[in-house]
């Protein structure tokens, strides 16, 4: 069994001064119960680097495991007065909100509340995209079919251009 020495003791200044910006808010997300995959979709970096931030975490501190890291941090009120940590990167929150218009259209039975897929792209209504397998088959055959459409239509027009100028 391997013996972890006792987790760093005294001011909580120390936590901030051992820790960057970036591992105290995945430890943030650690202690609000998120997984690897969920942090890194929130920050923006693979779940990889979350692991990283995680392991040098608890190298840091001396401790066994994340949630022992985050409660350490959490019951010293790091996570109070920390400022979130945030890449220079799209962030989901910087969408525009829905207009009206939007809204009431909506509201009208339209082809994809109808399909009730989603878009394959972030949106006001739809930050993260959260698709499972099926909407992940049926977009790139909606995409093959729209494309298969848009050919047929442009070999139509030069069909029939070549016989009015021909």
């Amino acid at each position: 069994m391997i013996h972890y020495p006792r987790p760093v003791q005294g001011d909580p200044d120390n936590y901030v001064s051992l820790l960057s910006a970036a591992q105290i808010e995945t430890l943030r997300h650690v202690f609000e119960h998120k997984n690897s995959k969920e942090i890194a979709r929130l920050m923006d970096v693979s779940p990889h680097t979350v692991d990283e931030r995680v392991r040098r975490s608890l190298k840091k501190l001396n401790v066994s495991n994340r949630i022992e890291a985050a409660t350490i941090l959490a019951r010293n009120g790091v996570f109070e007065d920390v400022t979130p940590y945030q890449p220079l990167t799209y962030q989901p929150g910087d969408l525009a909100a829905p207009s009206p218009a939007d809204e009431a259209e909506a509201g009208q039975g339209s082809v994809w509340q109808l399909l009730n897929i989603g878009l394959p792209f972030p949106t006001a209504s739809q930050p993260v995209n959260r698709h499972g397998l099926m909407e992940r088959i049926i977009w790139p055959i909606l995409i093959a079919f729209a494309t298969i459409l848009a050919f047929s239509a442009l070999y139509s027009i030069l069909v029939g251009l070549g016989r009015v100028l021909g």
